[in-house]
């Protein structure tokens, strides 16, 4: 007999409308039919589940079906798929949900490939939420502090290795109605060599029951069985397994924020009895006496370091409207005081409560919120408009600075800015002159990175401005400016990342070369070769460009420069070089053009966009040498000078003429 590689363990109690579909997903997966087999465990249903299971498993010879007495909680059937597993992976399948056809071939290759022991898919939610990952991951350690699979989801709906399981003796708590994936799932973390995600496919659809009588729809655990058999295991394995630290720091403020303090800042602890509000009370008290560290406290949101002061200190009224406040509509005031912004929840600065200012402090979770609505050139100014401003506070005590930073150096350029932060307009010269202030200079080159300061108070915020963006705001081209003080070609964009604006400086002439666009190559009607271009820009700026040609002869020290007309076209600076061939020796000359912007110069190849060779043109008296421009095979323009057809008749006259005398 073939041993499956993945063993699917299915908890079943009163599911007899869904589990048919939910091992249909199973028995439809693109893995090896062999390599499958399903553990399916009847907990004592009543509406006929069982039936279903095992007329189900008389047309499917993988699926194996155990009847056993309700256990109390989903916990107990899984541990009874385990131990009736041979799979070298096991996944746990509840009986309302389903998989991704190609699931179960997807992870086992991963963890295959990897060696790890955990394999994460993604997760969909079908009526209720699910958590979801944006990137795949090979392989991670759950201590990773930049990739937190442990804070994302802590389900037990994810592969294991079944070694990993057996080894380390991890099981499900039984007789518990919710809570026990958790106990699983982090004991495996806190023991897997690695863990790996699958993000690009829609492995796990967690499905909401209609009608309302899923576990969790029902209210889940007891607040008394929920905090001892499930938080306590939790936090106890984190601080067993952890040292002191950043890493079971991050750990334990997880299960704290989201598996502790939950209950009670959700809308049943003020519409449940009295004795459920007094056992989530107690329950609580107890694990944040024993778990709750200064360090956790104070990362966490205001609101719940509050809900955990109250809960230790027994303010239970305070607590209350605590609770009323952070389910009431609408965001919590927040104050500004010097350099401190504080959510003024109930109790704050109130002398009968005296809990300190900082549970209520707020400062770090400010969001500022930032709206970007115009963008485009206006002459040599990139213009732009907006929006910036600090949640929450009034906006008439903000004020609002634009600034750039530059990536590289570091150094910081100042926006004068009209308007404020409700709506705000300001200019950005990258060659010097008004909009970059009266006493600045052209920008240095690099890339520069635009930020919004918002001040109330002493109290200052800083973010990026780009992200989010009015309809129809778009990257306006790369353009030349120039002034007196400078010139540069400026490339405005929105960060891959983030899609924050930023923008790179090419200052002189090199910038100007950047931008050079050809609109014809060809010879006049005096045998000239001529070059016409442009380069978008600024109005103004061809006072600041002058342009040449010049032919230098391959090979050689030969060099002819020609002349240039410059001029305005529009947004551009239009231009037209020629350079005269007549007298060029015999060879090959690179064409090139030579542009400078006040004292700084470059020079360019001239590229030409089609290949072949022009007619030929006289470039020496009666034909006696002829020249054609071509396409080299880098692209570039070149002129090929040859001799003519008299030097050519001449060469076999004397041919002929030496025949004769040898004869």
């Amino acid at each position: 007999m073939t041993t499956p590689k993945v063993s699917v363990i299915v908890p079943v109690y009163n599911c007899r409308t869904s589990v048919a579909g939910t091992l249909r997903s199973v028995f439809e997966q693109t893995i090896a039919p062999e390599l499958v087999e399903v553990v399916a465990v009847d907990d004592g249903s009543t509406d006929g589940s069982g039936a279903e299971l095992d007329r189900l498993a008389a047309a499917e010879p993988r699926l194996t079906v155990v009847h056993q007495p309700n256990s109390g909680g989903p916990g107990g059937p899984r541990n009874t798929g385990i131990e009736r597993a041979r799979g070298e992976y096991l996944f746990f399948l509840d009986a309302d949900d389903r998989l991704g056809p190609e699931a179960l071939e997807r992870m086992c290759a991963l963890a295959d490939e990897q060696g790890t022991d955990i394999v994460v898919g993604n997760y969909v939610g079908v009526g209720r939420g699910a958590a979801r990952f944006r990137e795949n991951i090979a392989k991670v350690s759950v201590d990773d502090p930049e990739i937190d699979v442990f804070t994302r989801s802590l389900t037990a709906q994810k592969l294991f290795r079944r070694e990993l399981v057996e080894a380390n003796g991890i099981r499900f708590p039984e007789g518990l109605l919710s809570g026990e994936d958790k106990v699983f799932a982090v004991h495996a973390y806190l023991h897997a060599s690695g863990v790996s995600v699958i993000a690009d496919y829609d492995c796990y659809y967690l499905v909401e029951r209609d009608d309302g009588t899923s576990i969790m729809q029902t209210g889940g655990a007891s607040s008394e069985d929920y905090y001892a058999k499930a938080a306590r295991p939790l936090l106890e394995m984190v601080v067993a397994h952890r040292r002191p630290g950043p890493v079971r720091d991050r750990m334990l403020l997880r299960l704290f924020t989201r598996d502790v303090l939950h209950r009670i800042k959700a809308h049943r602890y003020l519409e449940d009895s009295a004795e459920y509000r007094r056992q989530t009370r107690d329950g609580v008290r107890g694990l944040c006496e024993d778990f709750l560290t200064p360090a956790v406290l104070m990362r966490m949101p205001p609101r719940l370091r509050l809900i955990a002061h109250c809960v230790r200190s027994g303010h239970d009224e305070l607590l209350t409207r605590i609770v009323e406040a952070i389910l009431a509509p609408g965001p919590v005031p927040v104050v500004v005081d010097k350099d401190r912004a504080y959510e003024v929840y109930p109790g704050f600065r109130e002398p009968s409560a005296a809990i300190p200012d900082a549970y209520f402090d707020a400062t770090d979770r400010l969001r500022t919120e930032r709206s970007l609505t115009g963008l485009d050139w206006d002459g040599g100014s990139l213009r732009l408009a907006g929006s910036a401003v600090i949640a929450r506070v009034d906006p008439g005590a903000q004020s609002l600075a634009l600034l750039l930073r530059h990536r590289g150096s570091g150094a910081e350029r100042r926006l004068p800015v009209e308007g404020g932060v409700g709506g705000f307009a300001a200019g950005i010269a990258a060659s010097g002159g008004s909009d970059g202030g009266a006493s600045e200079g052209p920008l240095e080159a690099g890339i520069w990175d635009l930020y919004a300061e918002i001040t109330t108070d002493r109290l200052v915020k800083e973010g990026r401005l780009g992200a989010d963006r009015a309809e129809g705001v778009a990257l306006p081209p790369e353009r030349f400016v120039a002034s007196a003080r400078g010139a540069a070609a400026v490339e405005p964009f929105f960060t891959r990342e983030y899609g924050n604006l930023s923008f790179t400086v090419r200052p002189g002439a090199a910038g100007l070369a950047r931008l050079v666009a050809l609109d014809g190559i060809g010879w006049d009607g005096d045998g000239r070769l001529l070059v016409r271009g442009r380069v978008p820009a600024a109005p103004g700026a061809h006072a600041h460009v002058r342009v040449g040609l010049a032919l230098d002869r391959r090979g050689g020290g030969e060099s002819r420069r020609g002349e240039a007309r410059v001029g305005e076209d529009g947004d551009a600076v239009a231009f037209t070089a020629s350079v005269d061939p007549r007298g060029l020796s015999s060879g090959r000359w690179d064409a090139w053009l030579e542009l400078a912007v006040g004292g700084d110069t470059t020079r360019i190849r001239v590229p030409m966009a089609e290949a072949g060779r022009s007619a030929a043109v006289a470039c020496a008296p009666f034909g006696m040498r002829r020249a054609r421009y071509y396409r080299t095979g880098g692209g570039n323009l070149a002129v090929e000078v040859v001799p003519g057809k008299v030097p050519a008749m001449a060469r076999s006259a004397r041919r002929r003429l030496g025949g004769r005398g040898r004869r």
